[in-house]
């Protein structure tokens, strides 16, 4: 995750006195699309959002935006639930760890639908005892296991959008600096 704005002001919203970093990566919008995005994620924030949009060389005809906040925890889940509902739009959201919670990162991709994942420190997937412990309960052929440590792993979402991560490397981000 990219260091936020150290002018980025913190706001304390719901029942959380702090805020965490969060950061959105438009990976792929339709230009159409955009004016609608932007108006879902100012929903979401409660602060109006005006991305810079710029062409995704790994999908032409397609734009890339990013944008990175400090919020109420939560904030990244409920921004890439209000965006699958757009369709075609393709992006990650990540948000900081909080007390009693790891970082998360939420991937989607319209083929794919959406995926979700705890992080760690040093930007790898945490995948839980429980979540193991399913996975083996549900079958013993090796095939299954691997097709569901895959799916736990969220590889299938990293084949698709690593591509359209590196045409946007050196892409502006918009820092949203007041919400609430």
């Amino acid at each position: 995750m990219v260091a936020m704005s150290p002018t980025a002001r913190e706001l304390s919203s719901g029942s959380s006195s702090f805020a965490v970093p969060g950061k959105l990566a438009v990976l792929a919008c339709p230009p159409a699309l955009c004016p609608h995005l932007e108006f879902t994620v100012s929903g979401v924030l409660s602060s109006p959002v005006s991305l810079t949009w710029t062409a995704q060389p790994g999908m032409p005809g397609f734009l890339f935006a990013g944008l990175e906040w400090r919020a109420s925890p939560a904030t990244a889940g409920r921004v890439a639930s209000a965006l699958r509902r757009l369709g075609h739009v393709t992006f990650e959201t990540v948000e900081g760890p909080s007390p009693g919670c790891d970082a998360e990162r939420y991937s989607y991709t319209p083929e794919l639908g959406l995926h979700r994942a705890a992080i760690a420190a040093n930007g790898d997937v945490v995948v839980g005892e429980a979540a193991l412990r399913a996975l083996l309960e549900r079958g013993e052929a090796r095939e299954t296991l691997s097709r569901g440590l895959h799916r736990l792993l969220g590889t299938a979402w990293d084949d698709v959008l690593e591509p359209l991560r590196r045409g946007a490397h050196g892409a502006p981000v918009t820092w949203l600096r007041r919400t609430g």
